[in-house]
């Protein structure tokens, strides 16, 4: 941060000790021109509250590319009581983004394109009143890391792969079921995983639980027998349980979360929608947005997420976040 102030100082001042003449440019030498705002102000009537009335809102832009690495010991926003119950909205021990790899060398958190919104509700008296504001990027890559005590937000998890956990999980007998069905071992299988209840409805309120939500089913992707999808259509999530199997977890078991679209080479590209809002009334941003809850909320990006059965079944380590690191042997 340091340097790009001292270079945007260097910018000021060469501009303003300057005494170059300006020269005109032709309509031709300015169409080959291109370039982006470094700033960009949007007026916008895109977000809409809790009775689906349009809110105004102002967004501003940077045009930058970010390379970071964050340690915090707590992160801890919206402490306050809420339906009677002490706590906060989200609470993250031991809060990192970006990590160390085996090397020693550490690969950053990538964000591009960050923006401030600040959403406006008008009262009778037509005085615009302040109701939220969100903190949010283009696009985001990169290790989340932390302990997960309470969250509330959106964040949809991907469990994508072999279905050897899968039947390592169940009974004897079951296993025979799903043999049957076509599902063996190196049959790969997809589900849906979210912020839920115990009994596996969905909550995004201060949740300490993620998993398949009810009526949810799993998906077969590959190897799969000719009895496997109406096998596995029969077998949706019901009160966090498929087969015996729980699919509902303590989301503090998943110590790191790499965030990004994963490619086919295992690589990662950044995904959009990754933001963090605070708001004093519910409100949807944008088309396709979830609704936001009031109070902090993180929003995590759709396919920004993916883990395998076995990460979903046992969790993940912590990912190394620092040189001197207690969460690394």
């Amino acid at each position: 941060m340091l340097n790009t102030l001292s270079k945007i100082f260097c910018i000021l001042f060469f501009v303003q000790t300057s005494y170059a003449q300006l020269i005109p440019i032709t309509e031709n030498e300015l169409s080959d021109m291109s370039g982006q705002a470094f700033i960009n102000v949007d007026r916008l009537q895109t977000a809409k509250n809790s009775s689906d009335q349009a809110i105004d809102t102002t967004k501003i832009t940077l045009g930058l590319d970010i390379k970071t690495s964050v340690n915090a010991d707590l992160l801890d926003l919206g402490n306050y009581e809420r339906n009677g119950s002490a706590g906060s909205d989200i609470r993250i021990n031991d809060f990192a983004l970006g990590r160390i790899d085996s090397d020693g060398k550490i690969v950053p958190f990538e964000i591009s394109d960050p923006f401030i919104e600040l959403a406006f509700d008008t009262d009778a008296a037509g005085k615009e009143n302040l109701i939220g504001l969100r903190l949010g990027f283009g696009g985001a890559k990169g290790a989340l890391s932390g302990n997960i005590e309470s969250l509330t937000g959106k964040i949809n998890i991907d469990i994508f792969g072999r279905a050897a956990p899968v039947r390592a999980s169940t009974t004897f007998g079951n296993r025979i079921l799903l043999s049957i069905a076509g599902i063996g071992n190196n049959t790969i299988l997809r589900a849906g995983a979210e912020l839920v209840q115990a009994n596996g409805e969905p909550n995004a309120v201060r949740s300490t639980i993620v998993g398949v939500p009810n009526r949810t089913n799993l998906s077969c992707i590959d190897e799969c027998g000719v009895l496997s999808g109406i096998a596995l259509a029969l077998l949706g999530s019901t009160n966090c349980n498929v087969l015996g199997i729980d699919t509902c977890f303590p989301i503090d078991i998943y110590r790191t979360l790499e965030v990004g679209n994963k490619q086919t080479d295992g690589s990662f590209t950044e995904a959009p929608g990754l933001f963090l809002s605070f708001l004093s009334e519910k409100i949807t941003w944008e088309p396709g947005t979830q609704q936001t809850e009031t109070g902090a909320f993180l929003n995590v990006p759709n396919g920004g997420l993916e883990v395998d059965f076995e990460q979903a079944f046992n969790g993940i380590e912590r990912a190394r976040t620092k040189y001197v690191d207690p969460y690394y042997d």
